[in-house]
């Protein structure tokens, strides 16, 4: 994308697009790509190297073969009326499959399992496979959305003279549009918005808290049998444990991920990789046995925005030409706090971008709009 260059600080775009979107998560992505179905010019920011945020997979080298792992989110459910709509397309073209209908639990008596419940969703190239879809489109008419990435947002600033809105890049770059969508954790949304945010908007965004999560990947050469995929954990310091590979097509080497506890990460969030990777393997090995140690490879990854402990109370929060929304958003009447990071935040996206819909066709919505 061409520059023009006003000054050194603030270069500034030739043709800025309707809408641009900062953070490649699904929030984001969602809203992208209902704006681009609408006919808006969109552009999306990352900082990463990809997309999808923390519905993340990581692909790990072992003995010369590369194994995919999701480390962040693991699974979804559909219970709101669009991500219901929209999974038959997304499972046709094999990017979600059926994974399972409840998960055991893991407590003081020992493993009890559950009645089904509802699907639970994943997708067998990797969860990161999800956000993958909505950036290159899944219905026969979508075009690929502009992405660019390994661009960090360092501030955001409005014109004065034409309202729009200007990212500035640690790189020095400038990336401008119409609208503004910040697709980021509440933490760093305020951060970035600085002084550009209002007071009440600020607010809102510090009511937000957010628990932070370890997650350890083992890949193993082989595995003791186990009758579960996923496992829900009553532990002071695991909460949860996925036998990854049986989401992948075979032959996937086997491969158990384990996830710690909210209090147990926010007491060790600091520890490096390798201390957080040692303690957690102690934890498992206490509970299922000395074959967890018995590893091919092992990582530790760290989010310090897991799992939103706090939410706020509508789908998306907007500053006139300024939305934002993620995870942390929860409309009202569709999700309920706990629902799960993937569909809260496709649905805090299609919020979003239905609120710009509405301004620029003059059908504005005020839910969720500070004042």
């Amino acid at each position: 994308m061409e520059t023009l260059e006003t000054t050194p600080r603030f270069p500034t775009l030739i043709d800025p697009p309707d809408v641009l979107v900062v953070g490649a998560g699904l929030a984001g992505l969602a809203a992208a790509r209902d704006l681009a179905r609408a006919g808006l010019s969109v552009h999306v920011l990352d900082k990463s190297r990809g997309v999808s945020g923390r519905a993340a997979t990581r692909w790990l080298e072992v003995d010369g073969r590369t194994v995919r792992v999701d480390h962040g989110a693991q699974h979804f459910t559909a219970r709101g009326n669009q991500l219901r709509m929209t999974l038959p397309d997304l499972i046709a073209n094999g990017t979600v499959r059926e994974w399972a209908q409840s998960f055991p639990v893991l407590g003081e008596k020992g493993i009890e399992g559950r009645e089904p419940e509802r699907p639970r969703y994943v997708c067998p190239n990797g969860m990161s496979a999800l956000g993958k879809a909505f950036q290159r489109g899944f219905l026969p008419e979508d075009k690929a959305l502009a992405l660019e990435t390994k661009a960090t947002a360092q501030s955001i600033v409005r014109g004065e003279a034409t309202g729009f809105w200007n990212v500035l890049l640690e790189d020095g770059r400038v990336r401008s549009g119409h609208y503004l969508i910040l697709n980021l954790p509440a933490p760093q949304a305020l951060k970035l918005g600085g002084d550009a945010l209002k007071p009440e908007l600020r607010l809102a965004l510090q009511s937000v808290r957010f628990d932070p999560c370890w997650a350890a990947m083992l890949v193993f050469e082989e595995l003791p049998y186990l009758d579960w995929v996923g496992l829900e954990i009553r532990h002071p310091i695991l909460g949860w444990a996925a036998l990854d590979h049986t989401k992948r097509p075979l032959p996937d080497p086997p491969v158990l991920v384990l996830q710690t506890t909210p209090r147990w990460s926010r007491e060790h969030l600091e520890l490096t990789s390798e201390e957080a990777l040692r303690q957690i393997v102690g934890a498992a090995q206490e509970l299922f046995g000395a074959w967890v140690g018995r590893y091919r490879l092992g990582v530790a990854h760290r989010w310090r925005y897991a799992f939103a402990a706090q939410t706020h109370p509508f789908a998306y929060l907007a500053q006139d030409n300024l939305v934002l929304c993620g995870d942390w958003c929860v409309e009202p009447g569709v999700l309920s706090m706990g629902t799960g990071r993937i569909e809260g935040a496709l649905e805090s996206g299609w919020a979003a971008a239905d609120y710009i819909l509405g301004r620029t066709s003059g059908l504005h919505s005020p839910a969720g709009e500070t004042r």
